[in-house]
């Protein structure tokens, strides 16, 4: 039975070339799985083109994210299974943006996600950066909820343009790293 906390088997780390290609494998997993709510709920829901996600999600551009030192790639795994991971890219010298966080749809709401989102800001924090971004999509009610609760201020509402062509509306996100 879940007692409202992770397993303490769970650990967070910095991810690997060889985590890299385990992310790859469950990624393209779930692209195969059309009625899952993760496929429902980011490609279906955005519009977002299988080939865009699989270029994404790639062998080469996971490693690449990995390797990059402008990037923070940590990832969650619990009785050795990857069960999510949380992705940053230094935008400037005080400034990260926070690019991705994702769980494995069972673990949704069971505080991993908060997790990995508090030892993002602690190595954030020891490498002196003030201010972590994110954007949100506007009618993601669930992802703008988690980024307020914990403590991201809505800075802007906006449209872009994605790389896939369809016209995004989100939320900007801010949040001061405390030093």
């Amino acid at each position: 039975m879940y007692n409202g906390r992770p397993n303490m088997a769970m650990i967070i780390r910095k991810a690997t070339v060889e985590d890299a290609k385990q992310l790859h494998k469950m990624m393209l997993a779930g692209l195969e799985d059309k009625t899952s709510e993760a496929y429902k709920a980011n490609i279906e829901r955005f519009g977002i083109p299988e080939e865009y996600v699989r270029r994404v999600f790639s062998l080469e551009a996971l490693t690449k994210a990995v390797k990059d030192p402008k990037q923070l790639f940590l990832i969650a795994v619990e009785n050795q299974k990857l069960i999510g991971f949380v992705q940053t890219i230094r935008q400037n010298e005080t400034t990260a943006e926070l690019d991705r966080i994702f769980l494995v749809p069972e673990m949704t709401g069971k505080g991993v996600g908060t997790l990995l989102l508090s030892k993002t800001l602690e190595t954030l924090k020891r490498e002196k950066f003030e201010k972590l971004t994110v954007k949100a999509g506007r009618d993601e009610t669930q992802a703008r909820r988690f980024y307020e609760k914990n403590g991201f201020e809505l800075v802007e509402e906006t449209s872009i343009q994605a790389p896939w062509g369809r016209e995004l509306r989100l939320a900007i996100y801010e949040l001061e790293i405390k030093s």
